[in-house]
């Protein structure tokens, strides 16, 4: 009974880790699918749009040694949750931006948020999946990125054209906090 309980825990932690990759992979998109209207409304040239797409990624990478120490000293469960929210929280603020020193600040702080659910989220895998089963579980949960990537136009370019870039990216945050809430 208690194998058959962990076996569908098992299930449903993977699902949830599934659907945060796809949900990150969303809202790290949405910006590319968004820099024209971006550059239009706050009169950005390319290059001061590949800074601000920049800011993200330095964000990213600063947090993952980070992120790594801070799921084995708090718990898997914890970072990822606090990464969620926080990178969501900086999603719908990224339709607040109100000039070029905004987004990069809040691109740089989403990038920070986000950078701490990888390591997380193999944390979660080893803690909450035997050893013969995890190599499948993170594969499983790694495929989910490309099918994030392959989402976010299928979602996010309808809104865009529907709602305009800041409605957008409020819209998207709220798929971070329904994983939250899961």
């Amino acid at each position: 009974m208690v194998e058959k309980n962990r076996a569908s825990n098992s299930k449903i932690i993977l699902s949830v880790l599934f659907f945060g990759w796809i949900v990150s992979y969303i809202d790290r998109t949405v910006i590319s699918l968004s820099l024209v209207q971006i550059s239009q409304d706050l009169s950005l040239d390319a290059s001061k749009l590949g800074i601000i797409l920049s800011a993200f990624f330095m964000g990213y990478a600063l947090m993952q040694i980070p992120g790594g120490w801070l799921a084995d000293r708090f718990g898997s469960r914890r970072v990822i949750t606090t990464a969620i929210l926080f990178w969501s929280i900086f999603t719908a603020l990224t339709g607040l931006a109100w000039s070029l020193t905004s987004l990069i600040l809040i691109r740089f702080l989403f990038g920070i948020g986000e950078g701490g659910y990888p390591s997380a989220s193999t944390k979660a895998i080893s803690d909450y999946f035997p050893v013969a089963k995890r190599t499948k579980a993170q594969s499983t949960m790694m495929s989910s990125n490309a099918l994030g990537g392959a989402l976010a136009p299928i979602i996010c370019a309808p809104l865009l054209a529907l709602l305009g870039w800041r409605h957008v990216f409020w819209v998207v945050s709220l798929l971070g906090i329904i994983v939250v809430v899961c």
